[in-house]
C-alpha cells in the first residue's frame, strides 16, 4: 500500500510539472510568434542591419520594438505595429538612453528589484516604461520621455 502512495504521488507531481510546462509554453507562443514576425519584416525591409534587442510593447500603440544598428552604423528603435499601421522608424543618437532612464526614473526612490525598461510608443510620443519594486513591496510604472528625459507619466504604489 505504501508504494502505492509514493506512486500515485510521485505521478501526480510529474503531472502537475508537466501541465504547468506546457501552459508556459502555449502561453507565451502569441508574444514569441508576433515578435518574431516583426523582427523577420525589420530584417527583409533591410530597415537594421544588426538587431540587439526586441519586445513587445503595448500600453499604447501595441507594437514590438526593435532595436539595432542600420546599415551606417547608427543606432535605430523600429516599431513595428501588430496591427495595420505603419512602420516608425526612430534614430536613437542623442535621445535618451535605457541606463539614463533608469537614473531619470529611480531617483529618490526606495527601488528593491527593477523588473524591465521598455521603449514604445504612447499618444505618438516615445517613452521609456520603467517597472519596479520598492521596498515595501509595491508596483510602480514610471516613462520616460526619450527625447528630453523628463517623465512623462507616474503610477506608483499599486
Amino acid at each position: 500500500m505504501k508504494q502505492w502512495i509514493i506512486f500515485i504521488t510521485g505521478f501526480l507531481t510529474f503531472l502537475a510539472t508537466a501541465i504547468i510546462i506546457v501552459i508556459l509554453i502555449l502561453g507565451n507562443k502569441p508574444f514569441s510568434d508576433v515578435e518574431n514576425r516583426a523582427v523577420a519584416q525589420v530584417q527583409d525591409e533591410n530597415i537594421l542591419d544588426e538587431i540587439s534587442r526586441s519586445y513587445v510593447y503595448s500600453k499604447g500603440q501595441n507594437s514590438v520594438t526593435v532595436i539595432g544598428t542600420d546599415a551606417e552604423g547608427i543606432l535605430k528603435a523600429v516599431f513595428v505595429p501588430i496591427e495595420g499601421q505603419e512602420v516608425i522608424q526612430l534614430d536613437m543618437e542623442g535621445k535618451v538612453t535605457a541606463q539614463e532612464a533608469r537614473g531619470i526614473a529611480l531617483e529618490e526612490m526606495d527601488v528593491k528589484e527593477i523588473l524591465h525598461t521598455k521603449l514604445g510608443m504612447e499618444n505618438e510620443k516615445v517613452v521609456w516604461e520603467v517597472v519596479f519594486i520598492t521596498q515595501n513591496d509595491r508596483l510602480n510604472y514610471v516613462y520616460v520621455s526619450a527625447d528630453d528625459g523628463s517623465i512623462w507619466k507616474r503610477i506608483l504604489n499599486l
